[in-house]
């Protein structure tokens, strides 16, 4: 079995980001290279540190936290922060922005990454199925999105251990509701995918990744309220019945900023720019081998998904 995020070293995140830098603007721009921290942690410490309320902090995308990550933030503050260096944060001023850095500037991430323990060097792949990985499901993230749609607020605050739920952002209530809708995804889609007739599965957490030999052009929704069934997701239909879930419950009208509409997400993706940088002897791990890959995937898209359809 392979081993993944031995050390942080062996991860490394560069976010490719679509952003206009000026000489002057109400936003200030830094690239963030962080290490054992999420982003959000790193926010947290940065928020703290410098007495800068949090809100006004900008990001594209949360980044591992066993890993070395670069991603770039913006801060709306009048005071010159300069380059800052602490406890594995380090900030490094890039220049000014007009507007705060939000999801839709991320364009993708690139990858360098150590996949360890290994008795043979894996070939590489062009595509991957787009799963969410455990990263999106850590806790109670999947129970407390069903939670909500099942207006059982008592029982998420018991979760949480708060008395009200006003107490929670509204970003933190969207993300355990966008987390219950992945849930879905990856069970149509892996559901789905059995179809084909060569196929690998791979057990997580909430069930099983089916990577078939072959793919197709297709997307799947991340299911809301208005969601209207084709041929092909007809099957979200039978997992709403098997979760006890109905569309109109999607409309949480006690929290009506956490009603959306469907979106798509494609169910394949393509790997850009793949590389094996190196297959040498595993330095922690006596007898074995280690392979090195470099890679790029789209916004959304979770390396973690790549190494286990590849090295499984």
């Amino acid at each position: 079995m392979f081993n993944l995020k031995q050390i942080p070293e062996d991860f490394k995140v560069k976010e490719t980001i679509n952003l206009k830098l000026l000489n002057k603007g109400g936003y200030k721009c830094y690239l963030l290279k962080k290490k054992n921290f999420t982003t959000n942690d790193a926010i947290s410490l940065l928020s703290k540190k410098f007495r800068i309320n949090f809100k006004d902090f900008g990001y594209a995308g949360n980044k591992d936290k066993k890993a070395l990550t670069e991603q770039f933030i913006s801060i709306k503050t009048n005071r010159d922060l300069k380059n800052f260096n602490f406890e594995n944060i380090f900030l490094e001023f890039k220049g000014h922005l007009s507007d705060k850095i939000h999801l839709g500037n991320n364009l993708g991430n690139e990858f360098e990454i150590v996949v360890r323990n290994l008795s043979k060097k894996y070939a590489k792949i062009n595509e991957i199925v787009n799963y969410f990985d455990e990263q999106r499901f850590s806790k109670n993230n999947v129970l407390i999105g069903k939670l909500l749609l099942q207006r059982k607020f008592k029982e998420i605050c018991n979760l949480l251990d708060v008395n009200n739920l006003n107490k929670l952002s509204k970003k933190e209530l969207r993300f355990y509701l966008h987390s219950y809708q992945s849930y879905l995804f990856n069970k149509a889609a892996s559901t789905y995918l059995k179809k084909y007739k060569n196929y690998k599965k791979v057990e997580y957490s909430l069930g099983e990744f089916i990577f078939p030999k072959k793919s197709e052009k297709l997307k799947f929704p991340l299911i809301s309220f208005d969601f209207k069934s084709g041929k092909k997701d007809k099957i979200y239909l039978d997992i709403l019945n098997s979760e006890g879930i109905k569309l109109d419950q999607f409309i949480i009208r006690e929290h009506p900023w956490l009603i959306e509409e469907t979106t798509y997400r494609d169910v394949f993706v393509k790997v850009k720019n793949f590389k094996t940088l190196k297959y040498v002897k595993d330095d922690l791990n006596s007898g074995k081998f280690k392979q090195i890959i470099k890679f790029s995937l789209p916004k959304g898209s979770y390396a973690t998904i790549l190494v286990k359809q590849m090295f499984n």
